[in-house]
């Protein structure tokens, strides 16, 4: 068990700062006033967060912190909060941690005692989802999900059956051929909202039917990134008798899935127990 006070001196400690996604008007006082008095700023892209920095008056040292040099570099910065430095993180934009390698430095800091002070702020996913239409509470955040059309059919899989909003981010050159994958998953009326640009001038939120926005962007080609929100599913699921579920198994496993992965997948889009359905299906 561990306890940690955040605010009990001001030197040594770790502050995971959020930035705007787009308006810089979003950049709150607090967020400011850290930036401006932290040592050191562990930035994912030095050049983007400079531009930022520049703009809101903020010229303290940056340092590099991204996913290719975070777990060498994590230990290098609690090295030096444990000298006294106070090391403000932040994202390319929102915040950090959500979809960037802060957390590899959170971890460190935990593991060697030293606070570790969120402060709250902007985060696509999160101001996409309160405009979206859909029930956010529960929701699943997913992030970015694999490239691979093969890699992704187990995600929407598992959104397809799931009673909560799901969100994913996707980059505007995969995005039509993600949106045909989900057709061929979904139902056709399932909902959709595609939002981007969220913040800024051109922002936009386009919502529909998986088929529709299929369509849609199959025919207008996307700009910027995205965030893809997929409504719950209310529809209620007639189960499956075991033999149903264990031929499900069957059909993964002549199609190349290895018998791991099969029931593992089965066993999520059919709510019921991995555990279980691996003992009926081996005792068979």
């Amino acid at each position: 068990m561990q306890r940690q006070s955040s605010y009990a001196h001001d030197e040594g400690k770790l502050y995971l700062v959020p930035t705007p996604i787009g308006n810089l008007e979003d950049i709150t006082i607090r967020a400011k006033k850290i930036l401006q008095k932290a040592n050191y700023i562990a930035a994912e892209d030095t050049r983007t967060s400079g531009i930022l920095l520049e703009k809101i008056g903020v010229h303290n040292h940056m340092l590099s912190f991204h996913k290719y040099n975070s777990k060498r570099r994590a230990p290098e910065l609690v090295k030096m909060m444990q000298e006294g430095a106070v090391i403000a993180e932040i994202s390319d934009a929102g915040m950090p941690v959500i979809s960037d390698p802060g957390y590899v430095l959170v971890q460190e800091c935990i593991k060697n005692d030293i606070p570790v002070v969120p402060l709250p702020g902007a985060s696509a996913f999160t101001t996409a989802l309160i405009a979206s239409g859909f029930d956010a509470q529960p929701f699943t955040y997913y992030g970015f999900l694999p490239r691979k059309s093969s890699e992704q059919r187990p995600y929407f899989e598992q959104m397809e059956q799931a009673k909560a909003t799901s969100i994913f981010y996707e980059a505007p050159h995969r995005l039509a051929k993600t949106l045909k994958q989900m057709a061929t998953i979904f139902a056709s009326d399932r909902e959709v909202v595609a939002a981007r640009e969220l913040t800024k001038i051109h922002e936009e939120f386009v919502r529909g039917t998986v088929t529709e926005l299929a369509a849609y962007f199959d025919q207008n080609a996307p700009r910027g990134e995205f965030v893809v929100l997929v409504s719950p599913n209310t529809a209620e699921k007639a189960q499956l008798s075991w033999p149903e579920i264990i031929a499900q198994v069957d059909q993964k496993v002549a199609e190349g899935q290895s018998k791991k992965t099969a029931i593992k997948e089965v066993a999520v889009a059919n709510a019921v127990s991995k555990n279980e359905l691996y003992d009926r299906y081996h005792q068979q």
